[in-house]
């Protein structure tokens, strides 16, 4: 995938993500059952988590050195989610929205560094064994965040809570 196309899902499934839960009250973000017990909020905070591993693992990319992530230790994801959502569960929901407001920052800023080529070949960084870097960078970007927007959409639609702006623009 190119810089430009990473650049563009990247603001497209934010934009997405907001219009999904716009509209809803303080309350209603923290209100459990989303997905399992995970509220809107635990989800705010899992993917601002993966997506803060994944600014973490394109420095060290950038520096030339096989990344120390989460992706590439022996925990497996349900492990590093619960303890993630352990970490998060009490923080306040501003904090969390911040945080996630701010690693797709991060995340926009650091990709500025690369060059087509450090994206797309698969063969560029050997530790990703045969998949090219944007390839993983989408996977905890811009596609992990489309699948919890739908998932969030279909608690809205069985909660009755409407779809944010999307149901506003078709009135």
């Amino acid at each position: 995938m190119t810089l430009d196309g990473i650049l563009d899902a990247l603001e497209d499934t934010r934009e997405n993500f907001l219009d999904a839960i716009d509209g809803l009250s303080e309350e209603q973000l923290c209100e459990p059952d989303v997905i399992g017990d995970w509220s809107v909020k635990d989800i705010l905070h899992h993917l601002a988590m993966w997506e803060a591993e994944m600014v973490k693992l394109l420095w060290q990319a950038l520096q030339g050195v096989k990344p120390t992530t989460v992706h590439f230790s022996k925990q497996g994801v349900d492990q590093i989610n619960a303890a993630w959502h352990e970490q998060g569960k009490d923080r306040p929901l501003a904090r969390v929205m911040e945080d996630f407001i701010a690693v797709r920052k991060q995340t926009s800023r650091r990709l500025q560094a690369f060059q087509e080529r450090d994206l797309t070949d698969a063969q560029r960084y050997p530790w990703l064994r045969g998949h090219a870097l944007g390839e993983w960078v989408a996977e905890d970007s811009f596609k992990h965040e489309a699948e919890h927007t739908a998932q969030i959409l279909a608690w809205r639609n069985r909660k009755g809570y409407g779809i944010g702006k999307v149901e506003k623009e078709e009135r």
